[in-house]
């Protein structure tokens, strides 16, 4: 268990792109590569891996942190937005570090309004945390 200020990971992974941390505070950060390409395969290797962390009913709170110029596939960016994609997330928060990262994350916020999943996008992640961790689930 590796501790930080405010958290300790208790697990981690990585896989092509990324790695993912098990925090202790109940969130999964993801932080992605620079100068990552992340295509439909990406997305669905980590969905699987999330997915096989996933009790059935608690569902996962994730901060996802992109690199600098990381881009993200049609495929990808599609198979992210289905709903069964989300089912399994409570809260998604991104923090954006381009007018990029910006623009393709508001496109995907767009899609998902209707689903049980919520996303936000940030500058920071303090604040970020914070909102994953505030006890409102229908906090937008």
């Amino acid at each position: 268990m590796v501790k930080t200020e405010k958290y300790s990971i208790l697990d981690s992974h990585l896989d092509r792109i990324s790695r993912v941390e098990f925090w202790d505070n109940g969130i999964i950060f993801i932080k992605i590569d620079d100068n990552s390409e992340i295509d439909l395969a990406d997305s669905k290797t980590q969905y699987d891996f999330l997915f096989s962390k996933f009790d059935g009913k608690n569902k996962h709170k994730i901060l996802v942190e992109p690199g600098r110029y990381t881009t993200l596939t049609k495929e990808a960016r599609e198979f992210s937005q289905r709903p069964e994609s989300n089912a399994m997330t409570l809260r998604t928060a991104v923090i954006v570090k381009s007018l990029a990262h910006r623009i393709v994350i508001n496109f995907i916020i767009g899609f998902i309004r209707q689903q049980s999943m919520k996303m936000r996008m940030f500058d920071n992640k303090s604040k970020a945390i914070e909102w994953l961790l505030s006890e409102n689930k229908f906090a937008q």
